[in-house]
């Protein structure tokens, strides 16, 4: 997992950082208020941010409050560092948007008792995403399947009754057969639509994926 450390003070940026690499995390390092909210306003920012609250430019508390206000703002979870220790303080912490504080010195058994915390949160919180990005999209191919399926199977029907009606010689034979297996592999497609309970996806294009119903499928079947 990356975390983003938003230190004014070397020696302190320096220990956070080597900690959190021993612990076998990514680090990426602000210097100042301002920078990390340059880098926190990107979507592909770290989710996991560990903020002091005193710094140049832009405070840990400010930072925060303007975290909170982007679109993707609410999945962070952010740690505040702070030297503060009144219980007014760190409500007002907590208050601007932070989820939890660690108390400076940072005691390094503390601190990643508390970077543990924001990890399992933000797993957590993106299973549960994923598990409703699957509702959904399982629920729209099962409706999908239902609305194609009836003129489809009149499709299908309508194909064989022509056939079955055809001499084996006739001028458009060919052309209806075709038609025909077409048909017939739309409603395969449209049958693995139906019974999917989990999407599975493949490479369709350069950064776009889309569904993959064989493997949707197979993995049902693995499941019962």
């Amino acid at each position: 997992m990356k975390i983003l450390i938003a230190e004014d003070e070397p020696i302190s940026r320096r220990v956070l950082q080597t900690n959190l690499k021993k612990w076998d995390y990514e680090v990426v390092t602000c210097e100042d208020g301002a920078q990390a909210w340059e880098m926190l306003q990107d979507p592909k920012a770290p989710l996991l941010v560990i903020l002091d609250w005193m710094m140049p430019y832009i405070d840990g508390i400010d930072l925060c409050r303007r975290v909170r206000q982007l679109p993707h703002g609410a999945l962070a979870y952010i740690i505040l560092l702070t030297a503060k220790t009144e219980k007014a303080d760190i409500i007002q912490g907590l208050s601007a948007g932070a989820n939890d504080y660690a108390t400076k010195p940072c005691d390094p058994d503390e601190l990643k008792a508390r970077v543990l915390v924001g990890q399992r949160v933000i797993d957590l919180r993106n299973r549960l995403l994923e598990a409703e990005r699957n509702r959904t999209i399982t629920e729209a191919a099962g409706a999908a399947a239902h609305e194609i399926n009836q003129p489809l199977t009149v499709l299908v029907g309508t194909a064989e009754l022509l056939l079955y009606q055809m001499e084996q010689d006739a001028q458009y034979r060919e052309g209806i057969e075709a038609m025909h297996e077409a048909a017939r592999k739309i409603s395969k497609i449209v049958k693995q639509m139906g019974e999917i309970r989990q999407y599975v996806t493949k490479p369709y294009l350069e950064g776009i994926n889309i569904i993959d119903f064989d493997a949707a499928t197979s993995s049902d079947e693995s499941e019962t």
